[in-house]
């Protein structure tokens, strides 16, 4: 009895696992030297280096090589649909495909060494529809519809690709009818649906209107476009966050009235306006009542933005104050704050804040050790990044200014660094270990469209969120002016 009793207790513990599980086997038919990789596409903010807050974290879940054995099995955990990637290579052949999984799911995926796929098990339905009407994202269809990048005029494509709006459908009304209902596949397949012809044909009339050369749009062009999005678009259920087409059309569509109302301006490089910040955040806030995760979406979305993209505090504080309010319970506020803080320590007159990291010798040097002339820092995404872009202003400012080329390139050893890392007079090289990058993030708030930070000699900030200008920098040249004239 006592057994029973426990088995009974057990079991519902057993059930709840299942339910938030995903069980999912990697099979091929014989040994071959072919390999599969399964991404997560998980849909939330999570911190990104130079971003802040990413909207979506793709996450390798399993990869396996079936040189040595046929299969492989995996169990993830999810505790709602979540759409995954397939990723084959092998043999000169490289796909992707699409898969939408739910919790309790047992789906056998199988490879052919010829690059097909095939699918058995409770979910295999929905993989095979995808297989058959959806790529990885509509761009991959250019080719397919006979896209000639050198050529003007391909307005057939549009044609294919209303064509094949129609076709997915038709197709899922027939899958509908064999198939258990998913409000999130549907939501799915009908926002990708919607919104992969929208951006095909904007695309399509851009290279139009621009003639296949480098010009800007005139105000006209780009209210031609932005209709495209304002007639095409409608607000789906909140599972259609799942298609990164439709949360890209979603913000375009939710912006456009507040750029109208405070255009983008030159000027300030085209970020968005504080003006317009506010904006959209309400039209986005009152638009999206009846839909909950959008809304939350939406609203961390222009957040974010106000506390990285553009230089004042005084918008993201605003909007920060109104998303504790409305979202008490969301981890993303506390993020917001610290890096509003780190942000505040950063203005002009403030000391550059003290880092140690290792230069071209491996020996350690202090961002403190670097006074007595103005200084330059150039934080590096990759390696080499903007080096070559700021040569005149290395010559013009040589004996006066030293330059500092910082790599914050994470996963780069300092062995490869050093072959490409050359110090030599006014320019010195440093790296940053993962750790250290995570310390500049959190003391230097590194952001990879503000990659420039100006001191006096003193050590002092002069500015420190300089964008990169092209042909020429001005902002930095006249930061520099600013330096070696105090």
């Amino acid at each position: 009895m006592k057994k029973l009793a426990l088995l009974l207790l057990f079991l519902p513990c057993l059930l709840a696992k299942a339910q938030n599980t995903a069980n999912l086997t990697l099979s091929a038919s014989s040994p071959d030297d072919i390999t599969a990789t399964l991404v997560l596409e998980d849909v939330h903010f999570h911190p990104n280096l130079g971003t802040g807050l990413a909207d979506t974290k793709l996450e390798t879940v399993v990869s396996v090589n079936f040189k040595e054995k046929t299969t492989e099995s995996t169990v993830i955990q999810l505790n709602e649909p979540k759409m995954m990637r397939l990723q084959y290579a092998g043999k000169g052949i490289s796909k992707t495909w699409m898969l939408f999984i739910q919790p309790g799911d047992d789906l056998t995926i199988n490879l052919s060494a010829n690059g097909d796929v095939s699918y058995t098990g409770k979910s295999a339905g929905y993989q095979t529809f995808l297989k058959n009407y959806f790529l990885e994202n509509q761009y991959q269809y250019l080719p397919v519809f006979g896209y000639k990048p050198s050529q003007i005029e391909n307005k057939s494509v549009v044609q294919q690709s209303d064509s094949l709006k129609q076709i997915r459908l038709d197709a899922y009304q027939k899958f509908k009818s064999a198939n258990p209902a998913s409000p999130a596949f549907e939501a799915y397949v009908l926002a990708t649906t919607a919104t992969e012809p929208s951006l095909i044909q904007k695309m399509i009339q851009e290279k139009i209107m621009r003639r296949n050369r480098v010009m800007k749009l005139d105000p006209a062009q780009r209210k031609e476009l932005e209709d495209f999005t304002l007639t095409d678009f409608k607000i789906l259920p909140d599972d259609a966050l799942l298609s990164q087409a439709y949360r890209d059309e979603l913000r375009n569509w939710t912006l456009i009235p507040s750029t109208r109302k405070f255009p983008l301006g030159a000027e300030t490089r085209y970020e968005i306006s504080p003006e317009a910040l506010k904006d959209v955040y309400a039209f986005s806030k009152e638009k999206m009542a009846n839909n909950p995760k959008q809304k939350e979406y939406l609203l961390t979305y222009w957040l974010n933005y106000a506390a990285t993209a553009i230089p004042t505090l005084e918008t993201a504080k605003t909007l920060l104050q109104d998303y504790k309010t409305t979202f008490p319970q969301s981890p993303y506020s506390d993020y917001i704050t610290k890096l509003i803080a780190v942000k505040e320590t950063l203005q002009p007159g403030s000391p550059v804040p003290d880092v140690t990291l290792l230069g071209t010798d491996s020996a350690a040097v202090s961002f403190s050790k670097l006074s007595g002339k103005p200084l330059c820092v150039v934080y590096a995404f990759s390696i080499g990044q903007h080096e070559p872009g700021m040569k005149a202003l290395e010559d013009k400012y040589a004996g006066k200014v030293t330059f500092l080329y910082v790599s914050v390139a994470s996963g780069i050893p300092l062995g490869t660094w050093k072959q490409y890392a050359k110090d030599r007079p006014g320019v010195k090289h440093l790296w940053a270990s993962d750790e250290n990058i995570s310390i500049l993030t959190e003391k230097h708030a590194i952001d990879i469209r503000y990659p420039f930070l100006v001191a006096d000699g003193a050590g002092k900030i002069i500015s420190r969120w300089i964008p990169q200008e092209f042909p020429a920098n001005k902002t930095l040249d006249a930061e520099l002016e600013k330096a070696v004239g105090k």
